[in-house]
């Protein structure tokens, strides 16, 4: 299922951040979020699983469906959104627990496993989509913070996947990464978008230029232009469009 949002503004005590934002977000492709800073990318995304909640002074307008469920109803639960709609922020954030207790963490809240074999299973199963597995071998239980901050992203991408989302944020989840980490945690998103939705915001235009199969383009809250990489990037049908791709403003 994809998510739809209609008419969605967000309010941050007397800032206007999100402006009558109206998306359609299809299922298992990458959609990269594009646009200036403060245009609204992280906000929306943190609409997306109600981590905006956590804000002073937040209003929420419009709706925001989720498999045909409005998460920003009163009535949603929120727990159960925060498994189906996995986050990866701009910086790793592992727990300050070991690297198989990270990756475990979400699987012991939700009672995925009843019994320990299984859980381990999963986790190394999870531990080996990201390419970690053999990377760490014999350091399971060692502290998360031990690893490099490539590997650390790795595994909080790990940590996401372990609750079985339908969908996964990155929130310029590179920007933090050297050119090589960058590069593995790139392909891994094209890797797993078979299996995901991913919605990823960046800053990089080359970054959404080689994985992004939609693109949205924001400014100032709003969402200027929608569309397939390839029309956005090659055809933009905005002249506001038009001036951010070629560098007028950035």
């Amino acid at each position: 299922m994809s998510i739809e949002i209609k008419n969605l503004n967000v309010h941050i005590k007397e800032n206007h951040i999100l402006k009558n934002v109206n998306l359609t977000l299809p299922e298992k492709q990458i959609t990269c979020v594009i646009g200036p800073s403060g245009c609204g990318k992280s906000t929306l995304l943190r609409t997306l699983n109600r981590l905006i909640d956590s804000t002073e002074g937040v209003r929420l307008e419009g709706e925001v469906l989720v498999d045909g469920q409005d998460i920003i109803s009163s009535g949603a639960e929120i727990t159960e959104l925060r498994r189906k709609i996995g986050l990866v922020s701009q910086r790793p954030c592992p727990l300050p627990m070991s690297i198989f207790d990270n990756v475990a963490y979400g699987c012991r809240i939700n009672k995925m496993f009843k019994k320990r074999r299984q859980l381990i299973y999963h986790v190394q199963k999870n531990l080996k989509a990201v390419g970690l597995l053999d990377e760490i071998k014999g350091r399971m239980r060692t502290p998360a913070a031990r690893l490099s901050i490539g590997q650390q992203q790795r595994l909080c991408l790990a940590r996401s996947l372990a609750v079985r989302p339908e969908y996964i944020l990155a929130d310029e989840a590179t920007s933090a990464l050297d050119p090589i980490s960058s590069k593995t945690v790139e392909d891994l998103f094209v890797s797993l978008k078979d299996q995901y939705s991913i919605i990823m915001v960046t800053h990089t235009l080359r970054q959404a230029l080689r994985i992004a199969d939609n693109v949205v383009f924001m400014y100032l809250g709003q969402v200027i232009e929608t569309g397939s990489a390839n029309q956005v990037f090659n055809h933009p049908q905005q002249e506001l469009t038009q001036k951010y791709l070629s560098g007028a403003f950035s």
